[in-house]
């Protein structure tokens, strides 16, 4: 089959200039708050291309002419570089999804509150729609401290305690369990199959499953003035989380998430298959008709759709689901 793409720069169609010169397009897609990101590498031979203007916006689209392409996102330009030789021109843009407001810091408090009222409450703030799992929803937060710290850091710190993500996508503020993210926000996720002789590299390491029984976690009660110290999880050994909580329940999710966090990492896997563009973090790879160990599904972590004179492939970064 034939790697094709499309790019709209500020909704005017521009693949014909980028498709004369291009010498790799690269789109990465990161679970998590991190900015999904574009790169494309275009030859910068004479007569030189109009450089373009940082705050443009790129539509990327990627897939094959045979098959028809699928929207990867909308991405702002926000670096251009100049390289040589050979002289070549770099474009790098990250998702178009993450206003300023929402990385400047700020102090306040929030008391007596659930996760879904304060997501919806900094949602509002930026124009955003909240969009939380019915699990995170009504957990209620006795005592939090926002202190010169930005409500993309205090969500990001509060999600990590739960065991959740939240990011923005698409219009909509999600703070979701991990690897439910893309599809809380409309985009349908399928589990992609692929045989192990598929992969054109492949790179698994196992790590000792259940190296931690337990997780500890303690929080401050301001009635007695003492730590408090709850367990999740039994056995031997035990993780001492060191951060002090504001109240038991915040302390448990805590604990709680830790001890899902090392069950889920036991396996990690990079590798590289034939392009797909179903492919995605936070999405599912199954692979096939190979040896154990390598077989069975994994959690995508990250995916950099490339395609360049070698074609179309994905790189992939993954881990045992939970």
């Amino acid at each position: 089959m034939t790697p094709d793409f499309k790019i709209l720069a500020d909704s005017q169609d521009v693949t014909a200039i980028i498709r004369d010169r291009l010498l790799s397009l690269s789109v990465t897609d990161v679970a998590g708050i991190q900015s999904d990101t574009v790169e494309i590498r275009l030859d910068d031979r004479a007569p030189h291309i109009d450089l373009p203007r940082t705050g443009a916006e790129l539509a990327v689209s990627l897939g094959y002419r045979e098959t028809g392409l699928a929207r990867m996102g909308l991405y702002v330009v926000d670096e251009v570089g100049l390289s040589g030789p050979p002289d070549s021109l770099i474009i790098r843009a990250k998702a178009a999804n993450m206003r300023k407001a929402f990385k400047a810091p700020k102090s306040r408090s929030w008391d007596g509150i659930t996760i879904g009222d304060l997501v919806a409450t900094i949602a509002a703030e930026h124009g955003y729609t909240a969009k939380v799992a019915e699990s995170l929803a009504a957990v209620a937060i006795g005592h939090l401290d926002q202190s010169e710290e930005s409500d993309l850091h205090l969500l990001t710190r509060l999600a990590k305690d739960h065991g959740a993500v939240s990011k923005p996508a698409g219009g909509l503020l999600l703070f979701v369990p991990k690897g439910e993210a893309k599809s809380a926000s409309g985009i349908k996720l399928e589990s992609v199959t692929c045989r192990c002789s598929d992969l054109t590299r492949h790179n698994v390491t196992i790590a000792e499953r259940g190296k931690y029984a337990a997780v500890q976690a303690r929080w401050r009660d301001l009635q007695t003035a003492q730590d408090v110290v709850i367990t999740v999880g039994e056995g031997e050994p035990v993780f001492v989380l060191r951060h002090s909580y504001p109240d038991a329940a915040i302390a448990t999710a805590a604990a709680k998430a830790k001890l899902e966090a090392f069950e889920r990492g036991a396996a990690t896997i990079s590798g590289s298959t034939p392009g797909n563009n179903k492919l995605m973090a936070e999405g599912t790879l199954t692979l096939s008709d190979g040896r154990l160990g390598l077989v069975g599904e994994w959690l995508l972590k990250q995916v950099t759709h490339v395609i360049d004179n070698g074609g179309y492939r994905c790189d992939c970064e993954g881990e045992t689901p939970k």
